[in-house]
């Protein structure tokens, strides 16, 4: 079994640029979309910073809508609003045709995470909680959870399951479906390496319990600011209990017919066909019988990216994620078809091996830093789509301020690029650099990647040190970056994968974690003052006091300089005039991959004047 070549993953949207977009979106239609000029788009470095999020506080142990669930009585239509300025009116019925870069290969999320196994559980399964597809304020709302209270102490949150949820093998849902799901989670027990272990450590995973068929107690090991955000995460879908005890992770990688989701696994078809068809689940227990829209849903996985391209100039797909930047210009200029843009939370980010002589000396480290022209990256990879920037994306609330950032070598575009290359390869020879050995690159056997890789390996050519690839397929990657077991340069791309000191960030430092590839969870090594300031962050409320310590763990981890993001990307999404209901949701992990909220309007089939078009629908910048 070999997984996808490629792991990105869809990322985050400055919170204060998409609530700008979304109040002026009742400008734009499907008809008369707001046309924007043919010039780049704007940089994610002129986003302004979005205000932190308020944390629980004591005394919020009720049941509301948000943080603290659903209200009583509330009826789905007040939470549930479709971008009806922008799109019309839903329409049920009809099939969306989505083109992705992922050869399918398995439906793994759980034990083995990656972008192909996410387009198998996104459709045919469901969280606890999910993010609210239309409103970037609101941190939470029902998904298997139809309520939920959190206690007056901050110590723990009690679920409410809707009532009448079915598996799509017909059997019923139960709590001891999620408990079981959380505890797999956590403990990684029967997984080959949990996505999500190292994200749900606040929680108590002794304490799990459910109180009865529709009611899950869940404890944290101390109180929490966040303690929802990290069960929003595409990547924590819940699982039937018997069905992952009967077929072990074996099920998990070949069978995604056992969900609650909105749609059903088409009969008759096998993991690893590059085109799956899934069919809507007419015993959908979310949305009182509205969701999904759609009737069927088609997802198809092209790993050559001018195939990808040409499939849907040819239309014979209805929407693409944008797979570079050569591709959006032929999208912007064509009549008929949708383009939008948006800043992101992904990065393409050099890992350095610590492990290694003589990358365990952190002015080595700097000094390779310092060489990275990001300028010319940006300039190269992404024809200028894209910014340098900290360890959280431009636009982030906890990002540093330029002069934190730049008080950390090597962390600011040099205004003179020669003479800073020239001050790294000094620290270099005052470090007895040995400039005649040749040091291991270990670069996924991915077109993007490699090409991304060729010129990090051009800039450490500069700096006199030379390198090899050493090109692995996934599955063996995938063993080597979680087991430390990588060379002495890993080049990848990564993602902030929630807009949070620990939920994202901590993604990449948490001992526990399995992104944590300088000190992976099975390596018996820890940063203890790394850890200690992850688990104060987790139990700090006020939010003042909670950037204090972001800027404390952001500062530490740039001055140790493991992980240099080089970028931080812009993407784009090209969809035509049909498609319905899109929005690039302001988080990493949105519910525009659930597809439920998206529909097919076929009197605009024909419909034409977007050339040019790159805003005008939700989340656009």
């Amino acid at each position: 079994m070999t997984l996808h070549r490629f792991k990105k993953s869809s990322v985050l949207v400055p919170i204060g640029l998409i609530l700008v977009f979304l109040v002026a979106i009742a400008c734009g239609s499907a008809d008369a979309p707001t046309q924007a000029p043919t010039s780049p788009p704007v940089s994610a470095a002129t986003a302004t910073a979005a205000p932190l999020p308020t944390p629980m506080v004591e005394g919020q142990g009720v049941e509301g809508q948000g943080m603290e669930g659903m209200e009583a009585g509330r009826s789905f239509a007040d939470y549930w609003r479709p971008p009806t300025a922008a799109y019309g009116e839903p329409i049920s019925g009809g099939e969306l045709r989505v083109i992705y870069e992922d050869p399918l290969e398995h439906a793994n999320t759980w034990g083995a995470a990656t972008g192909a196994a996410d387009r198998f559980l996104s459709p045919t399964h469901n969280l606890i909680v999910q993010e609210d597809p239309y409103d970037a304020n609101n941190p939470a709302i029902p998904d298997l959870a139809e309520s939920w209270t959190i206690a007056g102490d901050n110590m723990s949150i009690t679920f409410n399951f809707h009532d009448g949820i079915k598996w799509h093998n017909g059997t019923d849902f139960v709590c001891e479906d999620a408990r079981f799901s959380l505890e797999t989670m956590i403990t990684g027990e029967g997984l080959t390496s949990s996505y999500m272990r190292g994200r749900l450590q606040h929680i108590d995973v002794d304490g799990l319990e459910c109180l009865d068929d529709q009611t899950l107690l869940m404890p944290f090991k101390g109180p929490t600011g966040v303690p929802l955000l990290a069960l929003t995460n595409r990547r924590a879908p819940i699982f039937n209990k018997a069905w992952f005890e009967a077929g072990g992770e074996e099920a998990m990688f070949q069978d995604p017919s056992v969900g609650t989701g909105a749609f059903r696994w088409a009969a008759g078809q096998k993991v690893g066909d590059d085109t799956q068809h899934f069919e809507k689940n007419p015993d959908y227990f979310f949305g009182e019988g509205t969701l999904p829209y759609l009737d069927r849903l088609t997802i198809v996985g092209i790993v050559d990216e001018s195939a990808q391209q040409a499939a849907m100039l040819a239309h014979q797909g209805d929407w693409h994620w944008v797979r570079n930047w050569g591709q959006y210009r032929a999208y912007v200029d064509h009549d008929q078809i949708q383009t939008v843009i948006r800043a992101t939370r992904g990065n393409h980010a050099l890992w350095l091996n610590a492990r290694n002589e003589p990358f365990d000396n952190v002015r080595v480290r700097q000094a390779i830093v310092m060489g990275i022209d990001r300028k010319a990256g940006i300039a190269v990879l992404q024809d200028g789509h894209a910014s340098p920037g900290f360890l959280y994306s431009p636009g982030s609330p906890w990002q540093l301020t330029e002069e934190q950032g730049c008080a950390v070598p090597g962390w600011c575009v040099s205004d003179d690029m020669a003479a800073t290359r020239a001050e790294a390869k000094q620290i270099l020879a005052d470090e007895g650099f040995d400039f005649d050995k040749t040091y291991l690159f270990t670069v996924e056997s991915d077109a993007q990647v490699v090409g991304r890789a060729t010129f990090v390996q051009e800039q450490l050519r500069l700096l006199d040190i030379k390198t090899d690839f050493d090109l692995v397929e996934t599955v063996s990657y995938r063993n080597q970056e979680q087991n430390g077991l990588w060379g002495d340069f890993m080049p990848r791309n990564d993602t902030m994968s929630a807009d949070d000191p620990s939920a994202g960030l901590g993604a990449y430092l948490r001992c526990a974690s399995n992104d944590n590839r300088e000190t992976p969870p099975d390596d018996g090594i820890c940063d203890a003052t790394m850890e200690a300031l992850l688990d104060r962050v987790d139990g700090t409320l006020d939010s003042a006091e909670r950037k204090k310590l972001s800027d404390e763990i952001q500062l530490k981890a740039m001055r140790d300089y493991y992980r240099f993001p080089i970028y931080w990307e812009q993407e784009a999404v090209a969809f035509w005039p049909e498609v319905k209901g899109f929005a690039h949701f302001p988080a990493p992990y949105g519910a525009w991959l659930k597809y439920q909220h998206m529909w097919i309007n076929p009197a605009d089939k024909d419909a034409k004047g977007f050339s040019g078009q790159t805003t005008g629908f939700p989340g656009g910048l």
